[in-house]
């Protein structure tokens, strides 16, 4: 319920209606030697590695996402989107394109907290910004790990949440693979 709830709020410019099935088909899983698996993204040229437990959410991809995964066991869920640097968006700098991206997460969540900012402010070598955001989402208590991620040609959201009860213990987890994020 949680990762559809989340979706249905978090979109970017134009969003919808852009998916197409060969997007989706460019998604990769590639299983490590350590039980990790490595998913890319031929078509954005984003990749997450996952823990072992995690799950590529291929079939449930929502419209935006260029990575979906889950360990729905433990209610943890991460998405990547990637936006390119258009006129709309590239003339704002990293502050500016975080903020405007709390605020379609914010339009959806009830009984929000004030966005606490991480001391996350690079990621593999790329400018980041990082929120973490408490609210409720029908009733139930959430907390997500936003990153905003300054590409050369692209703004990247990777997207961490999980219910409120189990934040202490994910934390971390959710920090490894928002950790592993890489693009352009």
């Amino acid at each position: 319920m949680l990762s559809v709830c989340l979706l249905l709020v978090l979109t970017s410019c134009d969003r919808f209606g852009e998916r197409t099935r060969a997007v989706i088909n460019s998604i990769t899983v590639e299983n490590l030697s350590n039980g990790q698996k490595l998913l890319t993204n031929e078509d954005s040229d984003v990749q997450i590695t996952v823990p072992e437990g995690w799950v590529n959410v291929r079939k449930s991809l929502r419209p935006g996402a260029d990575l979906y995964v889950a360990h729905e066991d433990r209610s943890m869920y991460v998405l990547v989107l990637a936006d390119q640097k258009r006129s709309e968006i590239g003339g704002f700098g990293l502050a500016d394109n975080a903020s405007q991206y709390l605020s379609y997460l914010d339009w959806g969540l009830e009984d929000e907290q004030p966005e606490q900012v991480t001391s996350l402010t690079s990621l593999n070598g790329l400018n980041a910004q990082q929120y973490e955001v408490r609210g409720e989402i029908d009733s139930s208590p959430v907390v997500y790990l936003h990153t905003t991620v300054e590409g050369e040609n692209h703004y990247y959201q990777v997207v961490a949440w999980t219910t409120a009860d189990n934040y202490a213990a994910a934390k971390g987890e959710l920090q490894t693979v928002i950790g592993s994020f890489r693009g352009t």
